[in-house]
């Protein structure tokens, strides 16, 4: 079961829906991108090494992989922008949970912030899809998909400082504000937004369901495929730059926040970018060219030191970080237009199980790797391969 394309002429500015969409982005990555950007900090408090953080965003996703395929349900039955405001609720119960120093209470935040960033995929297509002209479709949807580096990008930039100052605490309670804030300003519009929901009449198509649509489908399989490999790719880099900074180059906690929050500003602009050439030259060769620039930058990362003054890590770091966050505008654009008809959030919710089994199993194979290896650098240039794979699917995908 997939969502009624639009038969009625758009009553509400595009702008509005772009802004609440990126903002509902934006806030629910805010509760996820936080245990990164301060793990050096909260392990010393948890008593863990810092590259714990991996198997805690690893099991965020474990559970956003199950919860994007059930969610596009959800659109269905209680509307696209309730369905945000239901994921933005669980961002700040995750953060008001986090609060307590525990390791078990981390499964339970995991699993709450897992929920947060699975419905944000399929409830943001929806209401996109239905305002955006499709000449402008990559556009739009690259624009939308720029709340993810921005979110790093504000967190890194404030996280580390507030962790120091003040503890870490206050850094999750920012978070939590954000994401009630955002929460209640997607009230004021919801009535409209909402107006094509069909109640608890509506059934959720479930995983099984969604993942047999791709799979049937040789374009959206590959395509998903492609999508599993650039985002082990993407998750692994913003996960581990600011512990690889910090571990093997000696840099402190805010110097290494600031950049990743150069990699984050860099992924925005490059992302946005993205979209406007697909838009021009075709989705294909963006994608093509996005992976080509990733497997380099992984290559690079093996053969050179973190160690201060380390400035050709710190750019290919950059570098890596911007190329492996560009391309999820193009995808999701992509997965719409080659979607059946009616079916765009039941894709969606398909292609993005594979999109976050990617994050599910690469920062903690990258951790695991980490421990074989001992090394960061060498580990980050495991990646290569991984982006070589994604390019072999894209290829499949443009036949």
């Amino acid at each position: 079961m997939g969502f009624p394309a639009l038969s009625r002429p758009v009553h509400l500015p595009l702008i509005a829906v772009v802004a609440a969409s990126t903002a509902a982005q934006i806030a629910s990555m805010m509760g996820v991108t936080v245990f990164p950007v301060i793990a050096p900090k909260l392990a010393a408090d948890l008593g863990v090494e810092p590259s714990f953080v991996g198997y805690q965003v690893s099991l965020t996703y474990g559970v956003a992989t199950a919860a994007a395929p059930f969610m596009s349900g959800m659109v269905l039955r209680w509307g696209a922008s309730r369905t945000m405001q239901v994921g933005l609720g669980c961002t700040a119960l995750a953060m008001l949970l986090a609060m307590s120093p525990s390791l078990w209470v981390f499964v339970v935040v995991s699993g709450l912030l897992g929920l947060g960033v699975g419905v944000m995929a399929p409830a943001s297509a929806h209401l996109l899809f239905r305002y955006t002209p499709e000449r402008h479709r990559n556009t739009i949807f690259s624009l939308k998909q720029t709340g993810i580096p921005l979110a790093w990008v504000l967190m890194a930039a404030v996280a580390p400082a507030i962790a120091l100052a003040f503890g870490w605490r206050w850094a999750l309670a920012l978070a939590l504000a954000t994401a009630l804030c955002v929460a209640g300003a997607i009230q004021l519009r919801r009535a409209q937004w909402d107006d094509d929901r069909r109640g608890w009449a509506a059934r959720s198509p479930g995983l099984a369901a969604a993942l047999r649509l791709v799979w049937r489908r040789p374009a959206l399989r590959w395509l998903s495929v492609m999508s599993f490999c650039y985002t082990f790719v993407q998750l692994c880099t913003v996960t581990f730059a600011v512990t690889a900074l910090v571990e093997e180059g000696g840099y402190t906690l805010v110097t290494a926040g600031l950049v990743l929050m150069l990699t984050s500003a860099a992924g925005v602009a490059c992302r946005l970018a993205a979209g406007w050439i697909a838009d021009l030259a075709g989705s294909s060769r963006v994608l093509a060219a996005l992976g080509v620039v990733m497997m380099a930058c992984s290559v690079g990362l093996g053969l050179s030191s973190p160690a201060p003054p380390g400035w050709v890590f710190c750019a290919l770091i950059v570098v890596l970080g911007a190329s492996a966050t560009a391309w999820t505008g193009v995808f999701f654009a992509e997965t719409a237009r080659r979607s059946p008809p009616g079916q765009v959030s039941l894709a969606t919710g398909g292609a993005m199980a594979w999109t976050y089994g990617g994050v599910l199993l690469g920062p903690a194979l990258f951790a695991a790797c980490y421990k074989l290896v001992g090394s960061y650098a060498a580990a980050f240039s495991l990646l290569g391969a991984v982006t070589a794979a994604g390019l072999v699917a894209l290829r499949a995908a443009a036949r």
